[in-house]
Formats: structure tokens, C-alpha cells, sequence
């Protein structure tokens, strides 16, 4: 049974209740993961999955929950999404191969622009380069049902972008992606999560279905299919916080947060369109509040 069917063959479950998780990298390199918190250990890695699956999660993709919408798929019980941003080459080599292990998949946020072959925006902060995938990784993955979304062209602050230009990063990567795998390609994650009314209003023109930040957006799921809130697991998530993560109304907590934060700065930590000091490098990197 493939794993459409198999969520087929499942009780309905809460759509609103469906939990979407990021992640940047998944590396074997200790000194990498207590260097950033976007590097998490494949060890760790391994040990979250095994949660998932102990704790009774099923993963799908945006397209399965599109078919959930159309009436062609239930949803099973405990639903979860997997994200990958960037497209990273250990994302094929070391979370692709525990994905397949444990009969799960992801949705992987990819640039359109062939000639990035590597993390060169995180340059500015002194992080190492870091290989991302070619276009024969992204089709085996393709291939084995995990799902391939957008990440802009090159990366940017697309928020920041003359409106031409930010049209041209939005649109043509979804044309350069669905050129590749001669598939629709409907879900789009904004870089850095930076988003804003003008942003939103492009990615749906462009043809997206849906859309992912990271800290901004509703705390329920399908609130606001262009500003879709995920929570981000760090180098530093070990087991307790990956359990308060998935097990409990964390969401809510972080919504809460951001609410908060929202009351005296704009969601992108601005105000009249220029970033507060300090609040950029922060809305980018954030640091982990960790439970182990």
C-alpha cells in the first residue's frame, strides 16, 4: 500500500490540528550543530522520526492535503508536514535516506536559479558554505513522494525587492521548477520568512496554493493559506522539546509571542519599512528556548 493510499484508508482526522515542523540541514558534524541552531544532527533526526512514529503521526504533503480539500483523501489521525528550506545537499544525503527508513516524507523548499550552488546569502553572517542540491537530487526525491515547493530564485528578501523584481523571483521559480519535474509546483515558502501584504497579493497571483513563513501568521492551520506558521526545530530540540512541539499547543505559545512582539513592531520587525536595530538578525536566526 503507497502512502497515498494509506491516508486514504484512515479515520478523518482535524485539519486544524495538523502540525507543520521546519527544518534547514540535517549534518553529522557535531561542532556545525553547537555552531548554528539551523543544523540539526542526523542523530537527532533519527530519534525525532521515531517519535513521530511511536507517538502515532502520519507525514503528508501540501498535495496530500489539497486532495484532503477536493474530497479525494482523508486525512489521517494525526497529520504532520515536514519542511526542508533551502534544498541542501544533506538533505538528500542524510534526511532523504531516514525519511524512505521509516515510510515518511516532506515537502523541500528549493530555489529556481540553477547557477546557486550553494548558501551564498549566508555569507554575512560567517557561516560556512554549504553545497544545496542539484536537479537530480530534487527528481529522485520527487520521485519517491516527497513533495517540491518553491523558495524564490535566489533567496531574497523578496519584501525589500522593487516589485518587478520580486514578481521575477516569485513566479519564475515555480516556472524553472515545473519545467523540472513536468509537475504543478502550488506551495511557495518565503526566505528568511520575511513576508508582507504586497508579497502575499504575487504569490497567489503567481499561482501558488499555498504559502509557509516561519514566525508570523495564524496559530491554526488554514487560517491564512498564504502565511502559513511553522515551528522551527533547532540544532538544540532534543526529545522533550520535540514532544512539546508536536504533542502539545506550542503553536499557540509561539503565536502568543509573536502577538506580543507584534504589538509594539511590525510582524517583519520593522517600522515606516526599516528593520529596528538588532531585530533582523534575530527575525533570520533566532535564538532556541529549549526544553531537552
Amino acid at each position: 500500500m503507497n502512502q497515498r493510499e494509506t491516508i486514504h484508508s484512515q479515520s478523518e482526522g482535524n485539519p486544524r490540528a495538523l502540525r507543520v515542523l521546519m527544518y534547514h540541514r540535517i549534518v553529522d558534524d557535531a561542532d556545525l550543530c553547537r555552531a548554528h541552531w539551523t543544523s540539526v544532527h542526523v542523530r537527532d533526526f533519527r530519534r525525532q522520526l521515531e517519535c513521530l512514529d511511536r507517538w502515532g503521526f502520519t507525514t503528508i504533503t501540501f498535495d496530500d492535503y489539497r486532495l484532503f480539500l477536493e474530497g479525494e483523501l482523508n486525512l489521517p489521525k494525526k497529520p504532520v508536514i515536514l519542511t526542508f528550506d533551502d534544498g541542501y545537499l544533506d538533505t538528500h544525503q542524510y534526511a532523504f535516506p531516514l525519511l524512505q527508513e521509516f515510510g515518511m516524507k516532506a515537502v523541500v523548499f528549493v530555489l529556481g536559479k540553477r547557477a546557486v550552488k550553494t548558501n551564498v546569502w549566508d555569507r554575512p553572517l560567517g557561516l560556512p558554505e554549504a553545497p544545496l542540491m542539484d536537479w537530480q537530487h530534487i527528481m529522485e526525491m520527487h520521485v519517491a513522494g516527497c513533495e517540491i515547493g518553491a523558495h524564490s530564485m535566489t533567496h531574497a528578501k523578496l519584501s525589500t525587492l522593487p516589485e518587478r523584481a520580486a514578481w521575477s523571483e516569485i513566479a519564475d521559480s515555480r516556472t524553472e521548477l515545473e519545467d523540472l519535474l513536468n509537475a504543478p509546483v502550488l506551495s511557495f515558502a518565503y526566505p528568511y520568512g520575511v513576508v508582507d501584504g504586497r508579497t502575499k497579493r504575487m504569490v497567489e497571483e503567481a499561482g501558488y496554493r499555498i504559502a509557509y513563513s516561519v514566525a508570523t501568521g495564524p496559530a491554526t492551520f488554514g487560517n491564512d493559506a498564504y502565511e502559513v506558521r511553522r515551528t522551527t526545530i533547532f540544532s538544540t530540540t532534543g526529545v522533550i522539546g520535540f514532544g512539546l512541539r508536536v504533542l502539545t499547543p506550542f503553536h499557540y505559545y509561539e503565536w502568543l509571542r509573536w502577538r506580543t512582539k507584534r504589538t509594539f513592531v511590525h510582524p517583519n520587525g520593522t517600522q515606516d519599512g526599516n528593520w529596528l536595530p538588532g531585530w533582523e538578525q534575530q527575525h533570520q536566526h533566532p535564538q532556541p528556548i529549549e526544553t531537552r
